[in-house]
């Protein structure tokens, strides 16, 4: 779905033309809003991941070419992170409201820290505009 606008006004991307991925990131579902897909000459990849109640952790990754931010929209959702040679490892719980960096290199999974409750994030991929220029590196 290409939504061609005019390069020099904004872009709306509603939620009814959004289909959630649930192949990206299993068991995460991801909704890309904003990509090289959606809007013409993106320089960012946007979207919104759901958790449902006690989805397990993605796969273990990292970005080798962008940095990523999210923000939390609700629910408690753990974070296991990591350096690229799996040094400094640690867990932080993020919350509703919490804004994350994770800079490139930084290995990350994400599972939802309640077995009742959804989860949720928005995400930016900073500079690319698709998912293949984030140079994703899978580790499990």
């Amino acid at each position: 779905m290409m939504i061609a606008k005019d390069p020099q006004l904004p872009t709306v991307i509603r939620p009814g033309q959004i289909t959630p991925d649930v192949t990206y990131e299993p068991p995460l579902r991801v909704g890309f809003g904003l990509n090289d897909q959606t809007v013409t000459g993106a320089r960012a990849t946007m979207g919104r991941t759901i958790l449902v109640p006690g989805a397990g952790p993605n796969p273990r990754h990292y970005h080798a070419g962008i940095d990523v931010c999210w923000y939390i929209l609700y629910g408690q959702i753990t974070l296991a992170y990591a350096h690229r040679d799996g040094t400094g490892q640690g867990e932080a719980i993020l919350e509703g409201g919490d804004f994350v960096y994770i800079p490139s290199g930084a290995i990350h999974v994400i599972s939802n820290a309640s077995a009742t409750e959804e989860a949720s994030l928005i995400f930016c991929y900073i500079g690319v505009g698709n998912v293949q220029d984030a140079e994703t590196v899978w580790l499990d």
